[in-house]
């Protein structure tokens, strides 16, 4: 909960955001400032003097306020300025490593009143969030986008991999060669590749107006793995007495050295400990028939219902009209489709001879 916290107000002080261009104005105007991100009961207490105004909140009001000595206090939603002027006294019992005046009164506030505090120190050119106990120097413009370069290069990598991966995998669905072991190894890369994609998106989120470039990047390298997660369920799932049990949503809090044992990986996924990996396993073909072969969802249900995978990769044109709502044109599509599959299974180098 307090990463969560800490993302959703990083997010808020996204370069853009009124938030962050009300203290850049004021870095630029070589001013410090002291603003309390949010109003109860306690920051009330803890308040003294100062100037009761309840105005709306924006950059320029936020500047031309921090020319004042004392603290600002926001609104809880950020929309208002409610006072400016302010002398905090926070208890001198909450625990502080600063030693500037400002930001040790910032962190023991954000601790006693369990709200955010920003500072903006001119001397040091930083703007800081005390949360939860500890403070956290904003980056700039640039370092953001230093490292968002940095991670959407590596996540370029990672979707590579698994994009190789579930080649080699397609292959073995086709010629019913899968095992618990190859699921394993599928459901591994797709859990590294989707935690490095969640941090990309937090770098576009914290990026704000400056992350667009970052978002069309990402948004095209996982285009192709959008919805492997329940595919994968919808084709093994069945594989378990009970199909609700089997989930890839028990590996995101795994750490990467347990995301290494395949044993703990298929256990969480369902199928119990000390399983045996070389067991074989046999797809329902959703996937195949939907990412491969391009067909429609309504479709493929109706497909996967009436024939199993082999079975549909022997079916014929007469095969495909017997099913209800598929005429001629699409069960010549249709055939087309798994034609796909089989190429595109068959002509990789891996399958090869």
């Amino acid at each position: 909960m307090p990463r969560a916290r800490l993302r959703q107000y990083q997010r808020l002080l996204a370069p853009g955001t009124p938030l962050r261009e009300g203290l850049d104005r004021i870095l630029h105007g070589r001013t410090g400032a002291l603003v309390v991100l949010g109003h109860n009961a306690k920051v009330a207490q803890l308040s003294s003097g100062g100037f009761h105004l309840d105005v709306e909140y924006t950059p320029q009001s936020l500047r031309e306020l921090a020319k004042m000595d004392g603290a600002i206090v926001l609104s809880t939603d950020l929309s208002r300025i409610v006072a400016a002027g302010v002398h905090l006294v926070p208890s001198g019992d909450y625990p502080s490593a600063e030693t500037g005046t400002r930001h040790r009164s910032a962190d023991q506030t954000a601790q006693a009143a369990a709200v955010p505090v920003a500072t903006v120190s001119s001397s040091m050119s930083t703007i800081s969030l005390f949360l939860d106990g500890k403070r956290h120097v904003l980056e700039t413009s640039s370092q953001m986008i230093s490292r968002a370069n940095q991670t959407i290069a590596t996540l370029a990598s990672f979707v590579a991999r698994l994009d190789n991966v579930i080649g080699q995998f397609n292959s073995l669905e086709v010629s019913e060669q899968v095992t618990i072991r190859d699921l394993v190894q599928v459901a591994h890369r797709y859990e590294m590749t989707r935690r490095l994609s969640a941090e990309t998106q937090f770098h576009v989120d914290t990026l704000g107006v400056e992350g667009r470039l970052i978002a069309l990047q990402h948004a095209e390298l996982v285009a192709s793995i959008e919805g492997l997660a329940d595919l994968l369920v919808a084709d093994y799932a069945h594989a378990l007495s009970d199909p609700d049990t089997f989930t890839l949503n028990n590996l995101r809090n795994f750490s990467p050295d347990e995301l290494l044992s395949a044993q703990l990986v298929a256990d969480r996924m369902g199928f119990g400990p000390q399983v045996y990996l070389e067991t074989p396993l046999k797809t329902r073909g959703v996937r195949l028939l939907t990412d491969v072969g391009r067909l429609p969802q309504a479709l493929v249900t109706k497909l996967v219902d009436r024939f199993e995978l082999q079975e549909l990769f022997g079916a014929s044109v007469s095969d495909l009209l017997g099913i209800d709502g598929i005429g001629a044109a699409r069960a010549r599509f249709t055939r087309d489709a798994l034609l796909r599959i089989t190429e595109a299974a068959y002509s990789r180098p891996d399958t090869a001879g």
